[in-house]
């Protein structure tokens, strides 16, 4: 478990690149154990191919609670989001305010049906927006990132065993097989408040950056070294089946959920040429 990496983080005078591409894949399955898949991906591509809203939830809960939960948290994030998008630019602020929102939603939902009390979800959300990259996170669901050969973690877990790794109660190592690692300690809709994180500032992305969305289905069973070779050999979409299939290999012990996004080079073709005077 890698703690969030502040050092990764670009300055806020570091220049966005121009004339990329967006890749996406995405694939989910309910594992090798679970009857029910209480995960949900989403995303949203906008009309300037410059821009993509992704997440994905975790959902947790009674017979089928969760899975109301994380359906509910992406439909109403994508929504917030998309509605504020157009006129704002705080995007920092558009993704807390969107998680909040989700929040509020499911919490109120189940105050109202006993079906649905005590559901929740875990949901991590990145947007890619004229070249910076904006993400935030409830929960123990995880965003990476590969960069220049370099994986890492850059969600931060909001579970007892990364608060005591956070504190130098446990070594990373040992929070690894800790039986208490998914004890998690903020999720959308159990309560009316939770723990958001959100850097101040954005990620200015970089050609050949790949980003890693998931659920602890995968990362339980898939380690970073294979994460990453499989981002780098495979399409977005191929590395998305591939990792979930090997995860279900290994016992596939709950539901698994990746979503990967590739910012690649336009080809020759696509990229804008410049306007020019006889």
């Amino acid at each position: 478990m890698k703690p969030f990496w502040k050092q990764f983080i670009s300055p806020p005078q570091a220049s966005a690149i121009s004339d990329y591409a967006i890749e996406i894949g995405s694939f989910s399955d309910v594992g090798r154990t679970r009857s029910i898949n209480q995960d949900q991906l989403g995303y949203v591509r906008f009309a300037n191919d410059q821009t993509v809203l992704t997440m994905v939830a975790d959902g947790m809960g009674g017979h089928r609670a969760g899975e109301v939960a994380s359906q509910v948290a992406v439909a109403t994030f994508q929504r917030l989001f998309v509605g504020q998008f157009p006129d704002r630019n705080d995007y920092r602020e558009i993704l807390v305010n969107s998680t909040i929102a989700a929040n509020r939603e499911i919490y109120q939902l189940a105050q109202e049906s006993p079906e649905y009390q005590g559901m929740g979800t875990t949901l991590v959300a990145l947007a890619i927006i004229n070249g910076y990259a904006y993400y935030t996170n409830t929960g123990d669901s995880r965003l990476y990132c590969l960069r220049n050969n370099d994986y890492r973690q850059l969600s931060e877990d909001h579970t007892l065993v990364a608060d005591m790794v956070n504190k130098g109660l446990l070594t990373a190592a040992a929070a690894e097989n800790h039986p208490d690692k998914h004890i998690i300690t903020s999720a959308l809709g159990t309560h009316g408040k939770l723990k958001i994180s959100c850097p101040n500032q954005p990620l200015a992305i970089e050609m050949g950056d790949y980003f890693l969305l998931c659920s602890d289905g995968l990362y339980d069973l898939v380690n970073d070294d294979e994460m990453r070779q499989s981002l780098v050999t495979n399409s977005a979409q191929q590395a998305c089946e591939q990792l979930v299939g090997l995860a279900n290999a290994r016992g596939g012990l709950d539901n698994i959920s990746v979503l990967i996004v590739k910012i690649l080079a336009k080809p020759i073709s696509v990229r804008r040429v410049p306007i020019t005077r006889a």
